[in-house]
């Protein structure tokens, strides 16, 4: 009997093979420096609770994975951003900032939703693909945030929260950069950094190393977050 020829797949030399996700040495340092930070507030906060302190480093480290994966266009951004998110809300509650904890409460069903809308949108590496604004976007946007912080503060006001203006002004912008995030637009890292710029300023009085550090963190990551995504939306799809 003849013998049955075997199909043999053709290989595309063209095709350029998947690349594994590694951290870069920019990714380990913010990594070293926010365990080195972690260490320190350990040691030397001595204005809070044990309990506050350990939340507040946890918050810390989930934030530098969160930051280090979404500037990079990784989904699994979401993940750590959930536990960030679930520590921020202890911390927002004792230093009774309202706003923050709705936010972060917030933020968790955003995470979900973002994981998936990200894994729909990624290339060959798993790297999400970017849009960006237009200009019409951005005048419509700028408009709902003016009248959305005014409401959100005189709400504030009511309940009786600290500093209601900084807190009103840096939930919206959150709320604006999360959802910018899920619909990965480019524009959410400078929403973020203005809001990481503000909510920066409001922390500085909770005097706490790691709370202070993270905030410090988010913000610088922010212009790194701006300049990669420009590279992310010149990746072919949609």
């Amino acid at each position: 009997m003849p013998k049955k020829s075997q199909k043999t797949k053709k290989s595309n030399p063209k095709q350029k093979p998947k690349q594994p996700f590694r951290f870069n040495v920019l990714d380990w340092i913010c990594i070293i420096v926010g365990i080195i930070i972690s260490v320190i507030t350990i040691f030397t906060d001595q204005n809070h609770s044990l309990a506050y302190i350990i939340v507040s480093i946890f918050m810390l480290n989930c934030g530098v994975l969160e930051t280090i994966l979404g500037v990079r266009g990784r989904r699994s951004n979401y993940i750590f951003a959930i536990i960030c998110a679930l520590a921020s809300i202890n911390i927002a509650w004792i230093e009774q900032f309202y706003g923050n904890m709705v936010t972060n409460l917030f933020y968790i069903p955003i995470s979900i939703i973002g994981f998936y809308s990200w894994s729909k949108h990624s290339d060959k590496n798993k790297n999400v693909i970017a849009r960006k604004f237009t200009i019409r976007q951005i005048i419509v946007a700028l408009a709902i945030f003016v009248v959305s912080a005014i409401g959100l503060n005189l709400i504030l006001q009511y309940f009786g929260g600290n500093s209601t203006i900084l807190d009103s002004t840096t939930t919206i912008m959150i709320v604006y950069a999360s959802l910018l995030g899920v619909f990965r637009y480019r524009e959410q890292w400078l929403v973020w950094l203005i809001a990481d710029a503000i909510g920066l300023a409001m922390w500085l009085g909770t005097q706490s190393p790691a709370v202070i550090a993270t905030r410090a963190f988010f913000m610088l990551s922010s212009v790194y977050g701006f300049i990669n995504w420009r590279k992310l939306i010149k990746k072919p799809g949609k």
